[in-house]
């Protein structure tokens, strides 16, 4: 386990967040089970990188590109199948969290914005050129 940022059971991570938030990478082999102590006051989802398992007290099933939302406790688990692909023979996953934010939340498309409105005001500056731009001497860097 490599914590990213925030903390997570005891141990920070080197990233510098404004929000509490925590982020971490997990390894797990295969048929391993991963227990990880969690604030009970933060929301918890769970992304698989790569790999096959189950998340959770239910043990849903869960693998590569999936992601596992949890809800109210103090633990996030996950086990590792016994067999994983070749190209990945661990389930590696990135788990973060922070508190909730209790805002409505609306999406189409690349755009996440908390209205309708504010999604059509998006769309609207996009078509307009009104998103800005990035200068070419940091593309690339």
């Amino acid at each position: 386990m490599r914590v990213i940022a925030g903390e997570v059971a005891g141990h920070s991570g080197p990233g510098i967040t404004h929000t509490p938030i925590s982020l971490l990478h997990a390894t797990v082999s295969p048929g391993a089970e991963l227990r990880l102590p969690w604030r009970p006051e933060f929301n918890g989802l769970v992304y698989l990188l790569a790999g096959h398992g189950t998340a959770g007290a239910t043990r849903a099933p869960i693998s590569t590109g999936q992601l596992a939302a949890f809800g109210a406790g103090d633990m996030i688990t996950l086990t590792a199948d016994l067999a994983q692909e070749s190209r990945s023979p661990n389930l590696e996953v990135l788990v973060l969290g922070g508190e909730p934010i209790g805002e409505p939340v609306a999406w189409y498309g690349p755009f996440v914005m908390n209205t309708h409105e504010e999604l059509a005001q998006a769309f609207d500056d996009y078509r307009r050129g009104r998103m800005g731009t990035i200068p070419a001497a940091h593309i690339g860097n």
